[in-house]
């Protein structure tokens, strides 16, 4: 066998490799911001997508002094080179700082990551947040700030309901890699790519569930319960109303 032939025989395998290999559907891009709360179960999401899709990344200066830097770069995913959103099919935001999503809420562009966020919304691609360090209801929020003032705690949701308007989905660090792949699913499935919700899962430690407890919580919400945990007659009625859905967690 001449080199020629040895050399056209190796061409045809590593083709014929890399024609069974399998391929990754979207790209995505990964936008980290600097918010601690969740990012290690965040990573955890993104390793289990990582076979599905590729998976770029970027980081705004406050992510690159709070994070762990060899977490992220042990993860497998590759650093954004090239543009940020004609490249990628959708954004995955997985540790959203309060001041973002702030300043997305109210047209804010004065960053990377608002800036990334707003272009993404404006171009109807899909958008999914991991709300741990944003929301005030979720476990990681209220373990870290037990007391926060219901005013402020209003303000904050307020914030996540406008973002919410907007298309992106909302949903927590642990259930992340679920969230990308059923916004992906529906969004294609739509006419015109419009972008459905992730039902957003809040943790309630409360002993007994009343109809106020339930008039703050944002309609179509998971309410993660106590095993023993007792739901007033009102407060199942008011959660019909607003489809709002009971699980009992130890």
């Amino acid at each position: 066998m001449t080199v020629d032939e040895r050399e056209l025989r190796g061409l045809i395998r590593q083709i014929v490799s890399d024609m069974l290999q399998p391929r990754r559907g979207q790209n995505a891009l990964v936008l980290f911001s600097g918010a601690s709360l969740g990012f290690e179960a965040a990573l955890g999401s993104l390793a289990r997508l990582a076979p599905e899709m590729g998976l770029d990344w970027i980081q705004t200066p406050a992510a690159e002094h709070i994070l762990d830097q060899d977490a992220i770069a042990a993860s497998g995913m590759t650093p954004a080179n090239q543009s940020l959103v004609q490249a990628h099919d959708v954004l995955i935001v997985p540790t959203a700082t309060v001041n973002l999503l702030a300043k997305v809420a109210h047209g804010v562009c004065d960053c990377l990551a608002s800036n990334v966020m707003a272009e993404f919304i404006m171009s109807n691609k899909p958008v999914v947040v991991a709300v741990n360090a944003a929301c005030p209801d979720s476990a990681d929020k209220r373990g870290w700030f037990p007391d926060i003032p219901p005013g402020y705690r209003d303000l904050l949701r307020g914030n996540l309901e406008r973002v919410r308007s907007f298309g992106v989905r909302l949903t927590s660090a642990e259930q992340l890699d679920r969230a990308v792949r059923r916004q992906l699913t529906k969004t294609a499935a739509l006419p015109g790519g419009d972008a459905t919700q992730e039902s957003p899962v809040i943790r309630c430690t409360e002993p007994v569930v009343h109809e106020a407890l339930l008039r703050a919580v944002p309609p179509g919400t998971v309410l993660q319960l106590e095993p023993a945990a007792l739901i007033t007659p009102l407060a199942r009625e008011t959660a019909a109303a607003r489809s709002i859905a009971f699980e009992r967690v130890s």
